[in-house]
């Protein structure tokens, strides 16, 4: 185009100047005139094409950037998005799902009591409202599902799947439907968040909970409770430089835990009836380390699992075949004295 442009520019110049030798000199500053307009014309449509040529490249790479729709910004937008989706995809399933139970509520259960365990003719308080911070005044309820929130989101990014038994301190929920919250939900074990308390008001340090092997009501899940318990009890301590002063009590009088049909343990993260240890929780920032004591703790249970199932696998291939069936014998369905304390649960 460029070319063609120029050589009807020159075609032009040759014929007004045979115009101007043939006595025609009076018109040579028109025809002039004229050829000038149109070679700058020309120049004027090159360089038009140039500098649509030179704007093709930036269009080009708007379309890239724009999305089916034509709109940029969308385009943006589904590209930040699609970031973010690719950063979850990172985190990898690790097949253990988790029930998590902050303790208490504000509301209590319509019906007041339920059995102690499934079957029991003995009856409990359906829930409580727990203690409350003297230095804080914060409610057991209110601390335990600030926790119990954090510790879901620590353990989906290791790769949990994380049920809650409730997430707002409104809705009423007892023992033993909090149990069956885990039952539902197909989960691998059930903690229990709370916090304790006592008249003494120099009290403090943490403590478990787990069932007794006489367990009334699933005794075939006492030694994974323990080892379950005993696992966050340890590395909890470990990780907020809290005593473990209370060690692990073993205890049938928890229906939570008689009800559980899976590993349960109760973790008592201190006393919010110690002005010292109350303030300590409820500052968020070492909530972060409640919350990785709790999480590096059933990451070892699992690890311990993972390690008991290996060594099960051995001993399998090893053992005979040809064991007599009645020596394994039938799990003690013997019930033992619940304790008569009255501990928080």
């Amino acid at each position: 185009m460029k070319k063609h442009m120029a050589c009807m520019a020159a075609s032009l110049l040759v014929i007004s100047m045979l115009l101007g030798g043939c006595g025609r000199k009076e018109t040579v500053g028109e025809d002039t005139a004229v050829v000038a307009a149109e070679s700058t014309q020309a120049q004027a449509a090159v360089s038009m094409e140039e500098t649509e040529a030179e704007a093709e490249p930036v269009k080009e790479q708007t379309e890239d950037k724009a999305d089916a729709s034509g709109d940029p910004v969308k385009a943006k937008e589904d590209t930040q998005e699609a970031s973010v989706s690719g950063d979850a995809e990172k985190i990898q399933p690790n097949g253990h799902i988790v029930c998590i139970d902050p303790g208490h509520s504000s509301v209590m259960p319509s019906f007041g009591s339920e059995p102690l365990g499934p079957g029991s003719g003995e009856y409990k308080a359906a829930d409580a409202s727990g203690t409350h911070g003297n230095a804080s005044g914060l409610a057991e309820y209110e601390l335990v599902l600030q926790v119990s929130l954090a510790l879901r989101t620590e353990l989906e990014k290791r790769g949990y799947e994380v049920v809650l038994t409730r997430e707002d301190n409104e809705t009423p929920v007892s023992c033993a439907e909090r149990a069956a919250v885990a039952t539902d939900a197909g989960a691998d074990i059930f903690v229990r968040i709370h916090a304790n308390g006592s008249g003494n008001t120099e009290v403090s340090g943490a403590m478990g909970l787990c069932i007794t092997p006489g367990n009334a009501f699933h005794p075939e899940l006492y030694k994974d409770s323990r080892m379950l318990t005993d696992d966050i009890l340890n590395t909890y301590c470990e990780v907020t430089g809290i005593k473990n002063t209370g060690g692990v009590w073993e205890t049938d009088s928890m229906s939570g835990n008689n009800w559980s049909t899976v590993p349960a343990t109760i973790l008592e993260m201190g006393y919010m009836t110690n002005p010292a240890e109350d303030q300590w929780m409820a500052d968020e920032k070492n909530q972060v380390q409640m919350v990785k004591g709790i999480a590096d703790g059933i990451d070892l249970y699992f690890a311990h699992q993972a390690e008991k199932e290996a060594g099960d696998e051995k001993d399998a291939d090893s053992e005979s075949s040809s064991q007599d069936p009645g020596e394994a014998g039938e799990p003690s369905s013997e019930s033992s004295e619940a304790s008569g304390s009255e501990a928080d649960e």
